[in-house]
Order: C-alpha cells, then sequence, then structure tokens
C-alpha cells in the first residue's frame, strides 16, 4: 500500500472536510488536497522528475511542501527536507525542489512555484502506484551533537509505525479529528503525524503566519490534540498568557526531550491536563512513552516500552546487565531502521547484530518502566572526571522558576574547562540560591561555575537540545 492510499479514500468519503491548515497562510479539504497532489506530480514529471529518483525539498509554505511530500511519495520518488546547511554524510540527491534559495548548489535545482498546484486535478494514471517495500522518505537525524544522519523509510515501514500510535499515545489520540504538529515537516515524527492524521480522516494543523492566529485556530477549528516539543510548549504557555487563549486539548504528546515538572504544571493548568511524553528516534520511532504524571516519581523516566519494540540494557561488551542496573540502551522491534543511508561507517557503529543503539544510558525498572540517565556522547571530561550534562540539567529543572536548562564544558582564560550553565526562567533567579541548590545535590565539581540567563535554548526540529549550538553561545 502506498501512505498517500488512505488519504485518497477520505478524500473520496469527505472530500470537503479540512485536511491541512496553516492559519493565517492557507488551509485545503480532503478533495482539495487530492487534486493538488495530482497536479504537483504532473508538472514533476514534466520537469524531468521520475520515480526512483531521490529528491530534496526545500519549500517554504508548509501546506505547498506537504502536498510535494505525498504527490512524490505516490509518484515513486524517494524525497527528504533538509533544513540545515549541511547534509549528512554520504547522502545524494537527483535534484532539489526549492522555492528559495538554498545552499545545496551541487545539485540541480527546480523551482517550484504556486503553479505546480494548479491543473484540472484529474488522476494520473499509473501502471502501478509504488508502496510496500518500496522506499519513499528520507527523515534526518536530529543531530544533536552536530553529526546528522539520513534515515530511508519504506511505505510498509511508516505504515507499521503509525499503527504504533493508536496504543503507545493512549486512548485520547485515535479519537482526536484536528491534530496540531509543531515538529517541522523535515523531521520523521512531523512527518508521520502528517500521514497519520490525513490516514484516518483527520485535520492536519502547523503554525500560521502568526501566534495570534495559531492560537485563535485552536478554539475556531477546537483542535483536540497537539504535538509538540517542551521549548515548543514553554512557548505556548507564554503565548497562551499574552493572548489570553482558554482553548485547551484532549492529549498533548510531548516530544523531544524530557518535560519537567515546573514546565509540566504549567502547561496542565493552561493548555491541556493530559500530557503523554515521548521517547523515541528518526530510526525505531515510538519506544516508550507515558503519562506525564506516571513519570515525575522518578528522574529520567520516559515511559513504558511500546508495542512491537524490545529495549535490552547491556555493558560495553553487549552483555545484559541486571535488572535495574545502569548500562547501554539498546533497541529493536517492528519497523526499526537498520542502517544510514548513504554511510557505511555511522550503520555499522549504530546498528549491531539486529538491535539499534541511540547512544542513551539508562535503565529499566523492576515495574518496567525505561529510564534515561545520559547518553554516551555528551559526557563531559574535567581533568579524568566523567560528568554527565544531563544530570545537571535534571537540577536545574528542579529549581523553582527555571523552565529549561542546558550545562556545556568552556575553555577560561587559562585554558582549563569549567562547566556553565544557561537558563531560561520567567522571572530572574538569585544565584547563590540556584547555586545552594545545585551543592545539595550535585558533587562540588558537578557545580556549574557560571550561570547565564537566556530567552529560550537552541533546538532542532525534532525538538532536541542543539548542544552543539549550545556551546558555540560564548564563542
Amino acid at each position: 500500500m502506498n501512505i498517500t492510499d488512505p488519504i485518497f479514500f477520505q478524500s473520496w468519503h469527505q472530500p470537503e472536510a479540512p485536511a491541512i491548515c496553516a492559519p493565517g497562510i492557507d488551509l485545503v479539504t480532503f478533495g482539495k488536497l487530492e487534486k493538488t497532489i495530482n497536479n504537483i506530480m504532473r508538472r514533476a514529471l514534466s520537469l524531468g522528475v521520475q520515480p526512483g529518483q531521490v529528491v530534496a525539498l526545500v519549500v517554504r509554505q508548509p501546506v505547498i511542501h506537504a502536498a510535494i511530500i505525498l504527490a512524490m511519495a505516490r509518484l515513486g520518488v524517494v524525497t527528504a527536507s533538509p533544513s540545515a546547511a549541511t547534509l549528512p554524510n554520504g547522502l545524494m540527491f537527483d535534484a532539489i525542489i526549492a522555492d528559495r534559495d538554498h545552499p545545496f548548489l551541487a545539485f540541480k535545482t527546480i523551482p517550484a512555484d504556486p503553479s505546480w498546484t494548479m491543473g484540472d486535478g484529474a488522476p494520473l494514471l499509473m501502471e502501478k502506484v509504488p508502496g510496500g517495500t518500496d522506499f519513499c522518505r528520507i527523515c534526518l537525524t536530529s543531530g544533536t551533537t552536530g553529526d546528522s544522519k539520513g534515515v530511508a523509510l519504506t511505505h510498509d515501514m511508516i505504515l507499521g509505525r503509525l499503527q504504533r500510535y493508536n496504543s503507545a499515545y493512549g486512548p485520547d489520540l485515535p479519537k482526536a479529528s484536528r491534530i496540531f504538529c509543531d515538529m517541522a515537516l523535515g523531521s520523521a515524527l512531523g512527518f508521520q503525524f502528517l500521514v497519520y492524521a490525513l490516514g484516518k480522516g483527520a485535520a492536519f494543523f502547523v503554525r500560521g503566519n502568526n501566534p495570534e492566529n495559531t492560537l485563535r485556530a485552536f478554539a475556531f477549528y477546537r483542535v483536540d490534540a497537539m504535538v509538540a516539543s517542551p521549548a515548543a510548549l514553554a512557548e505556548f504557555a507564554k503565548d497562551y498568557e499574552k493572548y489570553q487563549c482558554r482553548h485547551t486539548f484532549d492529549v498533548i504528546i510531548s516530544s523531544g526531550s524530557i518535560t519537567s515538572r515546573p514546565l509540566a504544571d504549567r502547561v496542565r493548568s493552561r493548555i491541556g491536563a493530559k500530557i503523554i511524553c515521548d521517547y523515541g528516534s528518526t530510526e525505531a520511532s515510538a519506544t516508550a512513552s507515558a503519562p506525564v504524571h506516571m513519570l515525575e516519581r522518578i528522574d529520567g523516566a520516559v515511559g513504558r516500552i511500546s508495542p512491537g519494540i524490545e529495549i535490552e540494557i547491556v555493558d560495553k561488551a553487549g552483555c545484559m546487565v541486571k535488572n535495574g542496573q545502569e548500562g547501554i540502551v539498546r533497541v529493536r522491534g517492528d519497523h526499526v531502521a537498520n542502517a544510514y543511508a548513504g554511510d557505511p561507517e555511522a550503520t555499522a557503529k549504530f546498528f549491531r547484530d539486529g538491535w539499534f543503539f541511540p547512544g542513551d544510558l539508562g535503565r529499566i525498572t523492576t515495574d518496567g518502566m525505561l529510564v534515561i540517565v545520559g547518553r554516551q556522547d555528551v559526557i563531559l571530561n574535567f581533568g579524568g572526571e566523567k560528568i554527565n550534562p544531563e544530570s545537571i540539567e535534571a537540577v536545574l529543572n528542579k529549581f523553582g522558576g527555571i523552565v529549561d536548562a542546558a550545562a556545556f564544558g568552556v575553555r577560561n582564560d587559562l585554558g582549563i574547562e569549567e562547566i556553565w550553565a544557561l537558563f531560561v526562567s520567567r522571572e530572574p533567579i538569585e544565584e547563590s540560591l540556584l547555586r545552594r541548590h545545585c551543592a545539595q545535590v550535585l558533587a562540588p565539581a558537578a557545580i556549574p561555575k557560571r550561570f547565564i540567563r537566556v530567552n529560550e535554548l537552541p533546538y532542532n526540529e525534532a525538538g532536541k537540545l542543539d548542544r552543539l549550538r549550545v556551546s558555540q553561545t560564548v564563542n
């Protein structure tokens, strides 16, 4: 089956129902979306795009971007939507479809404009519609440390992952008829929720031309589900206060990083009482999840392991550790990728013996809760003493008033590595009180030498902290 087949079927069922909406920018119905996809397919073929090719999309307008993704998938063209200035190692394209300037000058550029959507919308006669084990999308990993990679997904892998959503996120998401997703279409989660929403006949909402129009659309269209990163949830909480928005969601999916208790309390009091926290990856999709209130009693808890997913905790030799002990997390299961596109070196590093190693350190509690204690590749080394910045961030996030934090290493004037911390707070924080709070929990070497208050922290399109940009903040 092609990922667009359920969407076309919904077009037959409810042609006048809203399908994709960017408030203040554009709204298309299911009937209009099907015709737009058909028109885009014809235009792409006329410009030399052929089934089997790999094409990058650099398209600003979100509704057109989504329609081109779906049109290429139906046509049999594999797409990716890069947002960074550099591409993963080994990832090559036959062309770039773009509506603006871009840095990927080594590849042929095919200009895209509004005329791509024009035409009579008649179905394109195809000898065979691609689907099943055919590849249709390359999702780029988050690249939290500056090293992004491409994960190629087939139609079957995508549809299988979406089926897991119906159980992994609880009973409210399957009932949702209007889903707002704040994840970029270039991310795995943003793309997959686009297909998930449309495939079940729900409208897919993205940010509009300004925050006020976006919030008004929530109430006007009665949007009942939200998918966003913790950083975005903090931003929406501010917007709710600024514009006095009273709309609430039946369910909120928080993904990309751990949702702190202060942030969860703020979101629950303003945006929606039910928050489902998600732990996953581009490579494995939804891996573990749970309502936020079930995670608050255990630091680092990310949820119960999703159906169809198996997780083990092992040591450096690949041997399982005792239940409850910390070690290296490895994942396998239904619809988990087994390679990176064009990058055999990274494939050999992260995919071994049928398992995917996401680079996380964790443990599994006796009652089956997955707890993430840090990452292998972000450990800071200070004179031989290993310090996990995420453990520092967890302590900072528990201080009253702080809603987000990031710890990182900086060399001082003498060339000695020091720990600094950025934090986001609604009000100024008394540094002496914050330092005393850290001293009660952290070892002396782990207490930041300097605290810097900022308006926001840098996150990538997958909603994960961009540690490379964090470290560049003070350079």
